[in-house]
């Protein structure tokens, strides 16, 4: 994925809640990283503007990062870049020894992602809880 670059003219003001991103909201809870992914489609613009946003809160929490969780609860449908994406994240946590989840895959993305073997690299639980941890 392309290096993390800031949005022209954005700021926690502009009617995202106070998100960093467009497409993601992402939170620190106890070395818990939560990234909720704003659907309802993860295209390649999506996934980019993600796996930017993602990665660099990565990078900006280092070691701090013990588990990272990918919330899918608000997406219908992913791209093949978007795929990617969820790889790309998982390698940059695991490089800063963090553990990556996906949780709230609708069944149809969820057989997607078993087709794909990627329930393989990720654990994948039907949904999250308070911190974002599988229930």
């Amino acid at each position: 994925m392309t290096e993390y670059t800031p949005m022209n003219g954005f700021n926690a003001n502009n009617g995202t809640n106070g998100r960093q991103s467009l497409f993601v909201d992402i939170t620190l809870t106890n070395g818990t990283m939560n990234a909720c992914i704003v659907g309802p489609r993860i295209g390649e613009r999506e996934a980019t503007i993600v796996a930017n946003a993602i990665n660099a809160q990565l990078k900006k929490c280092g070691k701090k990062v013990k588990a990272l969780v990918l919330d899918f609860s608000e997406v219908q449908f992913i791209s093949s870049l978007g795929l990617g994406m969820c790889i790309d994240v998982r390698n940059t946590a695991e490089t800063n020894g963090a553990a990556t989840s996906i949780v709230g895959l609708t069944s149809h993305l969820k057989e997607l992602f078993e087709m794909m073997r990627l329930d393989r690299l990720f654990t994948i639980s039907a949904k999250a809880t308070k911190f974002g941890t599988a229930a």
